[in-house]
């Protein structure tokens, strides 16, 4: 008998200590993403999907630590990055599971900043300078009341924080590749450009060539400072705020241009397709704006004329606001209206938005002499979407009494603060709503239809206080309900809308983090059909098809000509490889497949032809 209790005791104290883990669980951060806002709110929704699957019941409470989330937008949250001890600020929510065992973290940047503080060897940190209250920047009708993060939360997020380990983007990498060198180089033509910005002159380094990436392809001996590898910070305009975007090498292969640490391979993973969508204030000049060609906003927003009349309205002076060009939003609008990818060698299609910036001598651009070749209005740079939208908002009381005009990836949060105002709207593009089916209405989530009249003007930019009384007038709010066809975006969906990117999560090819970025993906794509459409799925999931259409895909190249990662050499074999940023609209299904290499062929058309391998 005193051997069988023996041999229970044994027995009973090995499950005991079986046990123990349990009671100890580690924390784990299954992703800390830095990068674009397009996805910030969806996949905020999907972390907390997977934190709280039945919300607003969620698992009981372990050692007292219950499932919770907290956001804030004050920009009290930094990337870091360590190679030359550089610093992005940017707005960041946090989600952890019942006794803190999982944690998802998204600090929401640019996209570029976002490419690059993965990419960086060492990855960028991120670091909460405060904990001190919640800003609430996910609402509460979609996950409920923040609170304040338990200590294993805050503990990969004090000191010298956490790294990166996936980037949210707007663009794939090997166009962020293409940005930064056009950025981080002298002003000017490369060896094939012929509009003066191959590159945009916010380095002015000795040695370095417009367009050409800083060490990237053999920097020049001895110039391997800091100051070689850090361009001047692009500065905003808007009265009193101290934002900026910091210009920092990077590479996507081989070795990290400043500590040479070799660069993993990547894999993308492919969220979903979001219109860019122009905005404008109402109050005077731009009162009747309804619908702008590529050649028209091409006038404007590079400075050629800075007037309502470039927009085919009666002469009256119009603020211009640019987004900094390492932004994704930025960067998409510039290859799908302004200045368009092209042949090499050969001409630069349309005009760039950046022309007669003439950085960094116009930095911040703030309505300079000169910036503006004629019109009576000004040009501006908005740094961040925020910024952008608000500047738009408050183009005449803060900006000399002048209507304006900028642009947005749309989503239901990007132009929350603007939604439901006779005051402000936003235009089709060459005759072709970007959001709803058509401009003058019909969709039951749309402003102006005859279910839904107030405000009652055509472009108005929709919200949740005009959602249709099927979703209680306010989110959630599935897609089938707000528009009539039950699918989100449909003129993005059929083709017809040419100003759209796919959003995408990237991150170190067979990583955990990469695997876990995955999930966190289905479950926010989920929520964006059945609760806050923001942007269209890329793959089909509950009862959307997904987007069913690609840009095909080319070779980037630098200023030199050089190649700028992977490219799709061999046509027909993969079209998720080399730039697409701008590329043309093909179905996945059909000449989809075999067009990678094809871009536009002229200013106003959507025809391909084939970019060669070579320069």
């Amino acid at each position: 008998m005193s051997h069988m209790k023996s041999i229970f005791g044994l027995l009973l104290l090995t499950a005991l200590l079986g046990l123990a883990p349990l009671a100890q669980a580690s924390t784990v951060l299954e992703v800390n993403i830095a990068g674009s806002s397009a996805m910030w709110q969806s996949q905020a929704l999907g972390a907390w999907s997977l934190a709280c699957p039945h919300y607003p019941t969620c698992p009981a409470p372990i050692h007292g630590i219950a499932a919770g989330h907290w956001s804030q937008n004050a920009n009290n949250t930094n990337l870091v990055d360590n190679r030359i001890s550089n610093t992005d600020a940017g707005a960041i929510w946090l989600v952890w599971t019942s006794g803190a065992t999982k944690v998802w973290a998204f600090t929401k940047v640019d996209s570029v900043v976002g490419d690059r503080c993965f990419f960086a060897k060492p990855a960028c940190s991120v670091q909460v300078t405060t904990w001190t209250g919640a800003d609430q920047a996910i609402g509460t009708n979609l996950w409920g009341a923040d609170s304040t993060p338990p200590a294993a939360v805050q503990a990969f997020f004090n000191g010298a924080g956490t790294a990166v380990n996936v980037a949210a983007t707007d663009i794939r990498p090997e166009d962020a590749a293409f940005v930064v060198c056009r950025v981080n180089s002298p002003l000017g033509n490369g060896s094939f450009g012929t509009d003066g910005t191959d590159g945009l002159g916010y380095n002015n380094s000795p040695g370095l060539t417009s367009g050409l990436c800083p060490g990237v392809f053999g920097s020049p001996s001895g110039l391997a400072s800091t100051a070689y590898y850090e361009g001047t910070a692009i500065q905003g305009a808007y009265p009193g705020s101290p934002s900026q975007a910091n210009v920092v090498s990077f590479n996507i292969s081989g070795s990290d241009p400043i500590t040479g640490t070799a660069i993993p391979a990547f894999s993308v993973v492919e969220v979903g397709a979001t219109p860019i969508v122009f905005i404008d204030q109402r109050a005077s000049a731009l009162a009747t704006l309804t619908n702008a060609t590529d050649l028209q906003l091409q006038q404007a927003f590079s400075g050629n004329n800075c007037d309502a009349s470039a927009l085919g309205l009666a002469s009256g002076g119009i603020n211009i606001f640019l987004r900094e060009p390492l932004s994704g939003t930025m960067n998409t609008t510039e290859a799908t209206v302004f200045r368009k990818p092209d042949v090499y060698p050969g001409s630069t299609l349309g005009i760039s938005q950046e022309a007669n910036v003439n950085a960094p001598s116009n930095n911040p651009l703030n309505g300079q002499s000169g910036t503006c070749l004629s019109g009576a209005g000004a040009r501006y740079r908005a740094i961040g979407t925020g910024q952008e939208v608000k500047s738009v908002a408050n183009s005449a009381a803060k900006f000399g009494g002048r209507d304006g005009i900028g642009y947005t990836f749309f989503s239901y949060g990007n132009v929350s603060s603007i939604a439901n105002l006779p005051s402000q709207g936003y235009i089709q593009l060459d005759g072709v709503d970007p959001i709803f089916a058509s401009y003058t209405g019909g969709d039951p989530g749309q402003p102006a239809t005859a279910t839904n009249p107030s405000p009652g003007s055509a472009g108005t930019l929709p919200g949740s206080a005009n959602l249709p009384t099927t979703c209680s007038s306010t989110f959630p709010c599935p897609e089938s309900d707000i528009w009539t066809g039950g699918l989100s975006f449909p003129n993005v969906r059929n083709g017809s809308y040419k100003a759209w990117s796919i959003v995408r999560l990237v991150g170190t090819t067979g990583s955990t983090s990469l695997a876990q970025a995955k999930d966190l993906s289905v479950a926010g794509n989920k929520l964006n059909v059945t609760s806050v459409p923001d942007y269209i799925p890329f793959a089909a999931t509950s009862g959307d098809p997904g987007l069913k259409l690609i840009r095909s895909h080319y070779q980037q190249y630098d200023g030199a000509g050089n190649f700028l990662g992977a490219a799709p050499h061999n046509l027909g074999t993969t079209t998720e490889a080399g730039g697409d940023m701008g590329g043309c609209i093909h179905s996945k299904t059909g000449a989809g497949s075999t067009t990678t290499g094809l871009v536009n062929n002229s200013p106003l058309s959507s025809a391909c032809v084939t970019r060669p391998v070579t320069p």
